[in-house]
């Protein structure tokens, strides 16, 4: 009889570990937003952001690909696109020349000094555009990620190979935030190069 109640209390402990360690694996539910109220938005931010890219950034770059929006639902949105920020002549038939040492160390020094310039810029548009993404909830993070191009033979050294800019949608959504200056609103922003 001692035998048969111990192995009924170990299949009902196995039981009730398994059922606990079954809740444990189970991620916690994603916070609700409107999904088809934030499609839309982010929709109309990335269009928002390729037309000012390719239309009021201070110089010619090479937009590689169009920011594309995905929401993450624990996280938030990011928006993502590949540039170049300083295309070199292009080798062709007729130009078969190699780069000179210093059109090479040219283009570094250009991107260098529109990288940082991109940052500022990415960081006034999250800013000025920011409050058109209502549906993301305020405890999640709006990122602007830039996956910068470079050809095999250009002096990579010191340039990162993405930029992301992120801030919280909450600073966004705070009107303090907008009317305060852009130098008081890049405090805020997170800028992290990889």
């Amino acid at each position: 009889m001692n035998r048969m109640i111990a192995i009924v209390l170990g299949i009902a402990l196995a039981g009730a570990v398994s059922l606990r360690w079954g809740q444990a694996a189970t991620p916690a539910s994603p916070p609700t937003a409107d999904l088809g109220a934030l499609r839309s938005q982010v929709q109309q931010f990335q269009a928002a952001l390729n037309r000012d890219l390719q239309t009021n950034f201070a110089y010619p770059f090479a937009l590689l690909q169009d920011a594309k929006g995905i929401y993450l639902p624990r996280y938030g949105v990011v928006f993502h696109m590949e540039l170049n920020l300083a295309p070199l002549r292009t080798l062709s038939a007729f130009d078969v020349r190699p780069y000179t040492e210093e059109e090479l160390q040219q283009a570094r020094q250009t991107k260098l000094q529109r990288i940082r310039e991109l940052k500022e810029h990415l960081s006034d548009l999250l800013r000025q555009h920011g409050s058109e993404l209502a549906a993301v909830p305020a405890d999640q993070s709006v990122a602007v990620v830039v996956h910068l191009f470079n050809l095999p033979s250009e002096r990579t050294e010191g340039l990162p190979y993405e930029i992301e800019v992120e801030v919280s949608r909450g600073i966004m959504a705070d009107p303090a935030s907008r009317t305060g200056t852009a130098e008081e609103f890049r405090k805020k922003v997170s800028f992290f190069d990889f």
